[in-house]
């Protein structure tokens, strides 16, 4: 998915190896078989160009990220909610302190403009 969300267009199952299986040793049918399992995903369309199909992402990374996420949480059940935002920010602060502050501006960011919907 990264290789497709970095490209404007589509790609074929060469490009996609070229730039990502033969540098990680995966061949050209592991690549084709993934991507053809993300068509079926809903993650990413199939259209044929000449006798090769080319792929794009259907969903943007940060589609992707939320789904992911919203999934993840969900899956956790009876977990309480400021326990999930506790190992984020445990997360965010082992990765990197700037992510860390980061998220600190996010959060301020949405409760301001929250603020401010509310206001209108």
């Amino acid at each position: 998915m990264d290789r497709l969300w970095s490209d404007e267009g589509a790609l074929d199952v060469l490009d996609v190896h070229r730039d990502v299986g033969q540098t990680r040793g995966v061949t050209r049918n592991t690549i084709h078989s993934t991507l053809e399992r993300l068509v079926r995903k809903g993650l990413v369309s199939r259209s044929r160009h000449g006798r090769a199909y080319r792929y794009a992402a259907l969903v943007s990374r940060r589609a992707f990220i939320r789904e992911t996420f919203d999934l993840v949480v969900s899956d956790l059940g009876e977990a309480d909610h400021a326990e999930v935002l506790v190992g984020f920010v445990d997360f965010a602060e082992r990765a990197d302190e700037a992510l860390l502050e980061r998220l600190g501006a996010l959060v301020a960011l949405r409760l301001r403009e929250r603020e401010a919907e509310e206001e209108s």
